[in-house]
Order: structure tokens, then sequence, then C-alpha cells
């Protein structure tokens, strides 16, 4: 497998389902209507309009670890399948396998970012009264 190959199969796909989205998502916004008012945005319970405060708030101070266990482990779990490839004494496997390894870390580092910015912020975990 050839150099192109590899780029081909492994960032093209990726390539056509980012624009994939993004043309679906723009696509929605043109058809779906943009007209809110307090009645579309009011939150209902029971089909009753509620009043006062809520009585449940759901509490985000663990939202950034809810994201890197279901974004991050399963690549990780990809990686140590990847690493079991015998690559010893073939350069293209290793190549191929360098291919793989760099673009799931390219692919893990915003998601890490972002949680632990998620974590990092303080006025999640107060407790609202």
């Amino acid at each position: 497998m050839t150099y192109t190959q590899a780029v081909l199969s492994f960032g093209l796909p990726f390539i056509l389902v980012l624009l994939g989205a993004y043309g679906t998502y723009k696509l929605l916004e043109l058809v779906m209507p943009r007209n809110p008012n307090p009645l579309k945005t009011a939150r209902f319970e029971a089909g009753n309009i509620p009043t006062g405060e809520g009585r449940l708030w759901f509490p985000l101070q663990y939202y950034g670890y809810l994201l890197v266990y279901t974004t991050l482990e399963p690549i990780v779990v990809l990686l140590f399948v990847a690493a079991a490839v015998p690559f010893y004494n073939n350069f293209t496997l290793f190549r191929n396998l360098l291919i793989v390894v760099g673009s799931f870390l390219v692919l893990m580092y915003p998601v890490l970012y972002y949680a632990i910015r998620q974590i990092n912020m303080i006025t999640y975990w107060g407790l609202r009264r």
C-alpha cells in the first residue's frame, strides 16, 4: 500500500463525513422554520406550563468526565488493538500503524482539551440553592 492509498483510505472518509454532516446541518437550517416565541421556548412538565423554579437541577460537574470516558476510551482501546500488529520486519506496516496512531492522537487532543475545560469550570461545582 502506498502512502497515497493510506492517506485516501483514512483521511478521505473522515473528510467526507465532516462535509456530509456540515451539509446536513446547513440543509436543516434552511428547511426548519425559525420563529421562537415564549410559548415555544418555555419548559413544559406533563403538558402544564410550569410556574416557579424547577424541582430538579441537573448537575453538570461530571460532564467532562463523561465526555472523556465516552469519546477517548474507545480510541484508547483501538490504539491497544493497533499496537498488537506485528510490524517488526515490515516498514509498510509500521508506517501505516504510525498513520493510524497519529490520526487518533490528533482526534483525541481537542476532545481532551474541551473536557478538561469543562471539568475545571468552577460554576458547575457550586450547589444551586
